[in-house]
């Protein structure tokens, strides 16, 4: 199978943890008859009317698909949210706000300048307000408001690159990458996934929250991935524990590596397709609390718990298609944030981690996806979830008002009023952690446009 057809088909290209190589907006078809040997990336389709068109702009009279067969792929997508805390959480409240993100693949092999050879760009903008830090939450309600981290809840960010990575093809199968790499692709999902634009909001559906506290955002890295087949995939990755999502990542040498391996893998059953991720991330050479270690004196005469120089985390997530009324060849694109097939099905994901150093001991979420169940409306998509987070409890656990754990239902409905405008219905009721945080109520809006 030639190289271009593979890295679309496994859901975007090479997977660390989910580190998107290539395009993660599969919405913009392949022109289907981009066959030749010529590129890495297939040139999309821009065209159509107003309606069909997958990027709002079209194709610029043709420039555009003149750009990309020569090698230069971009897009910008602005998605705007709105959500009100109606009862419960820590205050009521209602926050809007609003990110940019910025897509470029420059496709080397296309451009005659390196056979194999592929950059990928994004860059990210952040304004306004949310009310992750009003419910009382572990990880927020607001996946898109959240990311990238900057150390305080709805900081503003003009522009700031969070993904600038070059990959080298050394034949049809393989693969290795380096660079500053964006992870919120990881532990993609067919039907919770998305980075939080375009299927659930909470971030307990978007990744493993075991995950959360150990896996950078945005980090520089070295990684390799073996394609055996277009419904297959396995990655290694070596990348600095440090997050370096508004600075260049290069100060933060000696800050403790992680390394993950994850598989991807796609099957049928029933004539039905479905599919898994397993992975692990081990993070050394850096020193972590142990949250239930008994509390020392240092040399400096100072209160603090004992450290560890290791710590692990181990997760699985799996989605199976239960009715679909298409038929196709094609694996499913996993990354592309929206169920590929008219249908739905099931998902779940559960995660384990080191009790020493991490205080989210297990987690899982399962619920149900899909895409136009209504006749006439078949592009618009559907989620209906619940999670649950194992608190496990420290000696500070009263002190800071911290329950043994967090649970929760979200359940969305995406409008698709053109194929590049959607806007995302959404409702969620969290318990949290916190003990003097009752039950939350949290309903908001979403909408996504793509350029």
């Amino acid at each position: 199978m030639h190289r271009s057809l593979i890295i679309m088909s496994s859901s975007t290209v090479l997977i660390a943890t989910g580190f998107a190589m290539a395009q993660d907006d599969a919405d913009l078809p392949a022109v289907a008859e981009e066959t030749t040997s010529k590129g890495i990336l297939p040139v999309p389709d821009y065209g159509g009317d107003l309606e069909q068109r997958p990027a709002l702009t079209g194709d610029w009279n043709g420039s555009r698909a003149k750009l990309a067969d020569d090698g230069i792929q971009f897009r910008f997508k602005w998605v705007q949210y709105g959500q009100g805390i109606t009862s419960g959480g820590l205050d009521e409240a209602t926050r809007y706000g609003g990110i940019g993100d910025y897509l470029i693949n420059l496709d080397l092999d296309r451009m005659g300048v390196v056979p194999g050879g592929l950059v990928t760009f994004r860059g990210e903008s952040r304004y306004g307000k949310s009310v992750n830090a009003q419910v009382g939450t572990v990880l927020p309600v607001n996946t898109d408001a959240f990311f990238p981290l900057t150390g305080e809840v709805d900081d503003s960010i003009g522009f700031t690159i969070t993904d600038l990575l070059y990959t080298q093809f050394l034949s049809e199968h393989f693969g290795v990458f380096l660079g500053k790499m964006d992870t919120l692709n990881g532990d993609s999902n067919e039907f919770a996934g998305g980075r939080g634009t375009t299927q659930f909001m909470n971030s307990n559906f978007v990744f493993n929250s075991t995950l959360a506290l150990r896996l950078p955002y945005s980090t520089l890295g070295v990684g390799a991935a073996w394609l055996p087949t277009d419904r297959m995939s396995v990655t290694a990755t070596l990348f600095n524990t440090a997050d370096s999502s508004t600075s260049t990542g290069f100060d933060d040498f000696g800050d403790g590596l992680s390394f993950t391996l994850e598989a991807q893998f796609q099957y049928e059953l029933g004539g039905l397709p479905g599919g898994m991720t397993i992975g692990g991330l081990y993070s050394f050479d850096q020193d972590f609390a142990e949250i239930g270690g008994r509390i020392i004196l240092d040399e400096g005469e100072r209160l603090r718990l004992p450290t560890k120089n290791d710590t692990w985390t181990a997760y699985w997530n799996g989605w199976q298609y239960l009715w679909s009324d298409e038929t196709s060849d094609a694996p499913i694109a996993v990354a592309d944030g929206r169920a590929d097939r008219q249908g739905f099905g099931l998902f779940a994901r559960f995660g384990v981690a080191d009790r020493k150093t991490n205080p989210v001991d297990w987690s899982g979420c399962i619920g149900v996806g899909g895409r136009g169940l209504i006749p006439s409306r078949t592009d618009d998509t559907f989620g209906v979830g619940y999670f649950y987070t194992d608190i496990q409890p420290t000696r500070f656990s009263n002190v800071a008002g911290i329950g043994d754990g967090s649970q929760g239902i979200e359940a969305y409905y995406d409008f698709a009023i053109m194929n590049s405008v959607n806007l995302t219905l959404d409702a969620q009721f969290i318990e949290p952690p916190y003990t003097g945080a009752d039950t939350a109520i949290v309903l908001g809006a979403r909408l996504g446009i793509t350029f």
